[in-house]
């Protein structure tokens, strides 16, 4: 099974990542019912003007984003 970093690397190549999530971004999801850990790592884009987000990394990850995305409120 690949790691964390190994899946970032395929599926962001050449991006800036970190696999450390911020922990209320964590218990926000899980609130919700999402165990997001393993499924997204924290990229970081080019411009520093962006800032950062959460990234899927996984099927289940892109699953969850999906739905999470689709829920109101």
């Amino acid at each position: 099974m690949p790691t964390v970093s190994e899946l970032a690397e395929e599926m962001y190549p050449d991006k800036q990542y970190d696999t450390a999530l911020p922990q209320q971004w964590v218990n926000r999801m899980a609130e919700r019912g999402f165990d997001v850990r393993g499924h997204f790592v924290t990229l970081y884009p080019t411009s520093s003007m962006l800032g950062f987000y959460m990234a899927p990394i996984t099927p289940e990850g892109i699953e969850m984003a999906a739905r999470v995305a689709s829920m109101h409120g």
